[in-house]
Order: C-alpha cells, then sequence, then structure tokens
C-alpha cells in the first residue's frame, strides 16, 4: 500500500496557480514536472485552500517512504526546494500518512471539494480509532453531497502549540463546500463527531479543489 506526503506550503502574495501566465504557476508546474519523474511517485494532486488561497497543499503518492526519502538524499533535492521555497512565504511542511481504506483517496480527491481534517493528539490516538471513523462512514451514506473518505494516521510525531504525538488525518469528497457546512447542521453529525474527536486536544480543517499533475 502506498504512503501519502502531504505538503504544505504559504505562496507568496498574489501568486495564482491557475494563471498560466503566473511565475508562481509555472515554477509549480516545472516542479510537478520533476516530481512525477522521480522513482517511486506513483500521483501527485495540488490545490489552494478555499478558505486561504495562499495556502498551498500538495498530495503525493509515495511507493513507500524510502522512496522518498531516497528522493530527499539525491543531489536533485536541494535545487529542487531552492526553486519551491522562491514562491513561498514561509517554511514548507509535510507529513507521512497510511490511508484507508484502499483506493479511497483518489476518490476523495477528486473531488468538487475535498475537505482535510487534522486532530492533534497526545502520544497516539486510541487503537480502534480508525475503526471506528468507519462507522462515521456508514452514518454519512445518503447524505447530500456526501462522496467517499479516507482517515490515516501519521508518521511523524507534530507538535501543535502545546500538544505533541501523532494525528489522524482524514480526507472526505464533497460535492461541494456548502455541501458539508449543510451537514455539519444535522442531527447526524451531532449524533457521531465524537468519533472523529475522540479524544484528540486539537483540531484543524479546511477545503481543496484538487487538480491532478498528468
Amino acid at each position: 500500500m502506498p504512503v501519502t506526503e502531504i505538503a504544505t506550503c504559504p505562496l507568496k502574495a498574489g501568486a495564482n496557480i491557475g494563471d498560466p501566465n503566473d511565475q508562481t504557476a509555472a515554477v509549480l508546474s516545472s516542479l510537478c514536472d520533476d516530481l512525477r519523474a522521480t522513482d517511486g511517485m506513483q500521483q501527485l494532486h495540488f490545490g489552494t485552500r478555499m478558505e486561504d488561497p495562499t495556502m498551498l497543499e500538495l498530495v503525493l503518492d509515495w511507493d513507500t517512504v524510502k522512496h522518498h526519502q531516497t528522493f530527499m538524499a539525491s543531489d536533485i533535492y536541494g535545487p529542487f526546494m531552492n526553486r519551491l521555497n522562491s514562491i513561498c512565504e514561509g517554511n514548507v511542511s509535510g507529513m507521512h500518512i497510511d490511508f484507508v481504506p484502499a483506493g479511497g483517496l483518489s476518490k476523495t480527491l477528486s473531488a468538487p471539494a475535498t475537505e482535510i481534517a487534522t486532530f492533534y493528539f497526545d502520544g497516539e490516538p486510541e487503537s480502534d480509532y480508525t475503526d471506528n471513523v468507519a462507522k462515521l462512514d456508514k452514518a454519512l451514506q445518503g447524505i447530500d453531497g456526501y462522496l467517499g473518505y479516507t482517515i490515516g494516521i501519521t508518521h511523524e510525531t507534530l507538535e501543535k502549540e502545546d500538544v505533541k504525538g501523532k494525528a489522524a488525518v482524514l480526507t472526505i469528497g464533497w460535492q461541494s463546500r456548502e455541501a458539508h457546512m449543510a451537514f455539519r447542521e444535522t442531527q447526524a453529525y451531532k449524533d457521531n463527531i465524537h468519533l472523529l474527536r475522540s479524544n484528540s486536544k486539537k483540531i484543524t480543517m479546511w477545503h481543496v479543489q484538487f487538480m491532478q499533475s498528468l
């Protein structure tokens, strides 16, 4: 099963990755070309947050973490990062996740709006956490605009303010951001949100309309 890398890049003000004449878009296109040619890289999606278009999200599927580590140890990685940093305003952050169910990530990333929610835990989530989230999927079946989910635990220990530990990352495909917001007002949401929150201490959430780099 592949491992997924999610990298977050704060773009410089005024960047427009949807404009082929924009310098940021040109650099990003070149970077995507390089990534697709890298051994072990399976597929690449990218897009900016609907809530904050200055934040670029890259989602990459690798054969294994080792393939990504080999890329980072290669001679081309330094120049690659220099080009990436040239379009960024701040530091690039990343994490690796094993998403389940298998094949679910492509479905959520191809949706018109992809919700990405990260739940930060002190230590690690409970051992049955991902199984409990699968119950939420069953509750969401038939909800207007719901297109599927994936859930996974980070390989890395992350820090979010005063919380330090593994995090759980959820992706959900929606027909629109508005469909997700409408769901949050339903009784089904209120009855099942505890399955996601569990004993997490911090939560972040945003939406992205992803494009696949081909």
